[in-house]
């Protein structure tokens, strides 16, 4: 029986959760977890039939790393190349977009000097969300992420540079 695409992406969403949960229940150091996601997106992306699914594989593993590097309390110098390539790549969706923009800002208690660049991206994050109908899901819970992260900001003293 032939694979459809839909199928390979099931196993595709299915592989990278699995590699993700033993990553996360190994305690891997940031160098391992950070070389065995690009490693599991390389095998991938030799999968992938077409040039929109191996960019697509590569927007979906980048979250993937910005948020263990949050969540590692990492510096500008591993941080920031991070966010540059999500932002050259594009992001796979909107939640994505939202969730990348209030990382960056909630991390800005370790790296102060990038508030401009952090706050002018939540502001077109939420500039994007006001264009969506207010009884939209995704706009209520961007909107309230983005306060949130506004919040942790504020709490540390820093506010958008305007």
């Amino acid at each position: 029986m032939r694979r459809t695409r839909e199928d390979w992406w099931k196993s595709v969403a299915e592989r990278r959760d699995d590699h993700l949960i033993k990553l996360l229940k190994a305690k891997a150091p940031w160098p391992d977890f950070k070389q065995a996601i690009r490693a599991q997106e390389a095998e991938l992306i030799r999968e992938a039939q077409t040039p929109v699914e191996r960019r697509h594989i590569q927007q979906l593993s980048m979250p993937v790393l910005l948020t263990e590097a949050y969540a590692r309390g990492l510096e500008w110098d591993e941080f920031g190349p991070l966010v540059r390539r999500i932002q050259r790549l594009g992001y796979a969706d909107m939640t994505h977009r939202i969730h990348v923009a209030c990382l960056f800002v909630q991390s800005l208690p370790r790296f102060p000097e990038r508030a401009r660049q952090a706050f002018a991206m939540l502001d077109g994050v939420e500039g994007s969300l006001k264009r969506i109908r207010k009884s939209h899901y995704l706009r209520k819970e961007g909107m309230e992420g983005i306060a949130h992260a506004r919040a942790v900001a504020a709490a540390a003293g820093i506010s958008s540079p305007k």
